[in-house]
């Protein structure tokens, strides 16, 4: 039984150079599957095959086409390779389309590679060891400059165990993909199978698939389940990343799907037609590409038309690169780092690449240049964890959000946010997730409001809550601004009683001119017993301070000193609290009572009577029941 597939290669080079052929000396399998390549001889699409080595070791093998029309179904399936059978003719050398191979594979992060010089039955040993000589300048500033080169022959099978055991070795020394991720598989072929129905292939780039799973096809996000798998035919229970597998699904249409689709976990991916992205451009390319340049853009299986928009300078010279941001003209599926291939867009020429910064962002305006290519550059060097951290410092978010956003596995995400809470680095407040910078920040910044709001009211003690709830509110779900206010008393910042709140060092400080005013409105109070005094009315002395002198009136009732019974209507405190003294004694006496019987003991007129016991009733000192009135 073999192990499952851990790699898979893609051949590379130019039309007519034997890549077919060698392929199937080394699988047993034609690729050229569809009638055109066989009759025209040439390789059109793309095709797998499965390379079986003798420990049981199993490498998928992908053969593209070498023509420059097919360049594009070329792209899709170099997409997913982890390294390159790049196939060379001994009697013709490197050419054109195997130049531009080389540099997809390189844009693509392919690093390793083993050559095969074909067809070496109809060269001499001195033409061998020149083409041999052409391979190895051809490669010396690249990935590749150490790889193995091959002679072979599929005629006589010179060569063909050597070669398999080159490809034995490269497939040894790639590294895994992530089998822990979150799943995704890129959409190469869509067929339908008469009484199982629709199917997709393509290779596992990340996490893993078994049979039942919920998965959701973007574009679109329609919900599908695993109704079977198979991997290079064969029926599996599962598979995982770095694997050609084939997906027999449920719910979803063969009408909705082609390539460049993508098969996911769900919420996991994004779809776009905006991308942030750094590009470069190939050094040896007679194309500069332009502010609003229009390109093809190839990432993943699928393909595009793309508006490049620069961010740095409006030309980009072969050679150099930049930071942009890309406007497609169709919605797209991608992830942060995902490498992409551009190509000129007529006539059509693989000109650079580039990779992706953030797959869903939002439109940048070039007039504020510097801080976009600041928060570019910051991005772009971020691994998983900075770049949770960079996403927490926008507003709390459930663990389901940030594992969507980042593209993550549930348990990927959950693990990333408990090393953050565990470095300090991270909160959970009652909406979800924060960035404890972020908390510090906001709390910082609803400190100096408060401050400032002290500073316009100055002869309150206390303010209102709320003036710095709707504050925090800015942005965030009202639970968490009611968390913040907790948090920032839990750190000593305020304090807060019932409906208000002040600074915990704040303290009114009057000026000898407003403590006389004070007193003098204070004196006026008490010397009105029960009858009340309006705002207007204590203010009056003070004509061109009245403002002061009404905000003192504030302070005073704060201090307990009056008290406002209705709206601009005053009592000295000591009268009120002596009202209610005589109005416990009442109830003590008598039970409920009247407003009259209250009017006779405060010896008051029923007016102002009623004026303070409505106060009363308001403030849960009585309460009122038809006529009468209870002390509570």
């Amino acid at each position: 039984m073999t192990e499952r597939v851990h790699a898979v290669i893609g051949t590379a080079g130019h039309i007519d150079h034997g890549k077919t052929m060698l392929v199937k000396a080394l699988t047993g399998k034609n690729t050229d599957t569809l009638r055109e390549e066989q009759e025209r001889g040439i390789t059109i699409d793309i095709d797998f095959a499965p390379l079986v080595f003798p420990d049981g070791t199993v490498a998928g093998v992908v053969d593209v086409p070498g023509h420059e029309r097919f360049i594009r179904n070329m792209v899709a399936g170099a997409a997913g390779i982890d390294g390159a059978l790049i196939v060379v003719d001994v009697n013709e050398g490197l050419m054109p389309q195997t130049y531009e191979h080389l540099a997809i594979l390189q844009l693509l992060g392919v690093q390793r590679a083993v050559v095969a010089l074909t067809k070496v039955d109809l060269a001499d040993g001195e033409l061998v060891d020149v083409a041999r000589d052409m391979v190895t300048d051809a490669l010396f500033q690249t990935p590749f400059a150490d790889s193995p080169i091959v002679g072979t022959s599929v005629k006589t099978g010179a060569g063909i165990e050597e070669l398999r055991a080159a490809l034995y070795e490269l497939v040894q020394n790639c590294e895994g993909r992530d089998a822990g991720g979150a799943f995704r598989l890129p959409v190469d072929k869509v067929f339908s199978i008469p009484g199982f129905g629709t199917v997709v292939s393509g290779t596992i780039w990340r996490g893993q698939v078994k049979t039942g799973d919920d998965l959701e096809v973007l574009p679109g996000r329609h919900d599908s389940r695993v109704r079977g798998l198979q991997v290079h035919g064969a029926a599996v229970p599962f598979s995982v990343a770095g694997t050609r597998t084939a997906l027999n699904l449920t719910g979803v249409e063969k009408a909705d799907l082609y390539r460049g689709c993508v098969v996911a976990a769900p919420g996991t991916l994004t779809e776009t037609n905006l991308l942030d992205a750094r590009i470069q451009l190939l050094p040896d390319s007679s194309w500069r590409l332009r502010h609003r340049s229009p390109v093809h853009v190839h990432l993943g299986t699928a393909e595009a038309v793309g508006t490049i928009l620069l961010l740095e300078g409006d030309e980009l010279e072969p050679g150099s690169e930049t930071l942009v941001q890309i406007r497609l003209n169709r919605t797209i599926v991608a992830d942060t780092f995902d490498r992409f291939i551009l190509r000129s867009y007529s006539p059509v020429t693989t000109i650079g690449g580039g990779h992706v910064i953030n797959p869903s962002p939002q439109r940048l305006y070039r007039r504020k240049r510097q801080y976009i290519l600041s928060m570019l550059e910051k991005q772009d060097n971020n691994g998983p964890y900075q770049r949770l951290l960079n996403l927490l410092q926008h507003g709390a978010k459930s663990s389901e959000e940030i594992a969507a956003q980042l593209g993550l596995a549930s348990g990927e995400a959950g693990a990333l946010l408990a090393e953050a809470e565990e470095s300090g680095e991270a909160m959970k407040l009652p909406g979800g997730w924060i960035g404890t910078d972020w908390v510090n920040s906001v709390l910082q910044h609803l400190e100096e409001t408060l401050w400032e709001l002290h500073r316009k009211n100055r002869f309150l003690k206390r303010l209102s809550r709320a003036w710095l709830l709707t504050s925090a509110e800015a942005g965030m779900r009202q639970r968490d601004a009611l968390w913040l206010l907790e948090e920032g008393e839990r750190r000593g910042l305020w304090q807060s009683s019932g409906a208000s709140i002040r600074a915990t060092t704040w303290e009114v400080h009057l000026a000898q001119d407003e403590e006389e005013m004070l007193q003098a409105m204070l004196m006026s109070l008490r010397t009105a017993g029960l009858q009340p005094s309006s705002t207007e009315e204590l203010v009056k002395p003070f004509p061109k301070r009245d403002r002061v002198a009404a905000a003192l009136l504030k302070y005073a009732a704060q201090c307990e000193e009056a008290v406002e019974v209705a709206d601009g209507q005053w009592f000295y405190g000591d009268v009120v609290r002596a009202a209610q003294d005589q109005l416990r004694a009442l109830y003590a006496e008598r039970g409920p009572f009247t407003v009259a019987e209250a009017r006779d003991t405060l010896h008051s007129n029923r007016k102002t009577t009623l004026l303070l016991l409505e106060y009363l009733d308001a403030h849960k000192f009585t309460t009122r029941k038809g006529d009468l009135r209870s002390v509570n």
